[in-house]
């Protein structure tokens, strides 16, 4: 049986619960709340308050600084997973998935149980939440990136005089970037869409982050039109920065071959 037919169930759900309620959304942000016909003003009331443009700008950078620290936590505890005897494994992939095991909402609460009163509500206890929130995508996509590494590719490197320090650096990380780039994509898009958790560790900081200015506007203030303008210039500048980011990593030829890394 051909491959076709059995696409066009999930092509039908794909259209019907992800790009049919994007289509909605962008036509509702160019319709007033006012009233009347097609119009810009959602548009031009976000980019003529300077208080929106800022909060475009901490919720983009959060997510910049979030996808970070994340992968430089994440990283080491990649490499130990990859270079771990079996059963050491098995323990570190329950460890691994056990967050999944239980709602973010769920989670968001258990630190707010566990972080102290004055580091509660506020910047702070977003970055940490969003982080811990974040690990489990970037530690496996890491893993499954450095588990496509031959063993054979270290031993030639090490025959070849580079010493453990040089091998890592030279063999294991740009080989690794593939998984870098995909947990990088994953992690930012969570942040950045993120309403859970700057909503309830947020305090005073929750109004700078553009979900939660998109569910009061919609929610409480009624302004489906403003809202859904939040929406589709969030969508669309989350979209730019995650292509920028690529074209960086194409540019700065991460993925090079081993022999590249060797030449230096």
């Amino acid at each position: 049986m051909r491959p076709g037919p059995l696409l066009i169930a999930p092509a039908i759900a794909m259209i019907a619960l992800f790009f049919a309620p994007l289509v909605t959304m962008a036509r509702r942000s160019f319709v007033s709340d006012a009233g009347g016909g097609m119009t810009l003003e959602n548009y031009a009331r976000f980019f003529g308050d300077p208080y929106y443009l800022t909060a475009l700008a901490v919720t983009l950078g959060t997510a910049v600084l979030v996808t970070v620290i994340t992968l430089l936590l994440s990283y080491p505890l990649a490499y130990t997973y990859w270079r771990a005897r079996r059963r050491l494994r098995s323990i570190l992939v329950v460890l691994l998935l056990s967050p999944f095991y239980a709602n973010v909402v769920v989670k968001v609460f258990g630190w707010m149980l566990l972080l102290p009163t004055d580091f509660l509500n506020g910047y702070p206890a977003i970055v940490v939440v969003s982080v811990h929130r974040s690990m489990p995508f970037m530690v496996l996509l890491l893993a499954s990136a450095m588990a496509r590494i031959e063993p054979e590719w270290l031993e030639s490197a090490r025959v070849c005089g580079a010493s453990g320090r040089r091998v890592f650096r030279t063999v294991v990380v740009p080989l690794s970037m593939p998984g870098v780039v995909a947990g990088g994509i994953v992690v930012f898009s969570l942040s950045v869409a993120a309403y859970v958790v700057p909503a309830l560790v947020g305090g005073a900081s929750r109004g700078q982050f553009l979900p939660v200015l998109m569910y009061q506007q919609i929610a409480i203030a009624q302004n489906w039109g403003f809202g859904a303008a939040i929406g589709v210039i969030l969508l669309a500048t989350s979209i730019v920065t995650i292509g920028l980011g690529n074209r960086v990593a194409r540019a700065g030829r991460i993925g090079r071959v081993m022999s590249d890394g060797f030449a230096g």
